[in-house]
């Protein structure tokens, strides 16, 4: 790995004391409220109708969700919501490739 790749320390230290199971992932108290909007808006993903491959999520259902949710949106909690879909979609773009 080069140094701009290489895992934080407080990273490793998080990881070390990880007690999760295989598959599983540990969430910190501030990711939750934007992990449950992501789950919630699990099928409300824009599809291509040509290719059937995803798009993205429909923005336009992000506002209802979270507020069906009671979770208030604010500028951090959209950005965390962008960087889940942009991991999700490269996902599986990469999966689509294999």
């Amino acid at each position: 790995m080069t140094q701009a790749a290489q895992m934080p320390e407080w990273m490793r230290e998080r990881l070390a004391g990880t007690t999760t199971a295989p598959g599983e992932v540990e969430i910190a108290p501030d990711e939750v409220s934007a992990f449950a909007l992501f789950v919630a808006l699990g099928t409300q993903w824009r599809w291509c109708a040509m290719s059937g491959h995803r798009l993205g999520l429909d923005y336009s259902a992000v506002a209802a969700t979270a507020d069906m949710q009671g979770t208030p949106i604010n500028p951090a909690l959209f950005r965390d919501l962008r960087l889940m879909e942009a991991a999700a979609m490269e996902a599986w773009n990469q999966a689509r490739r294999k």
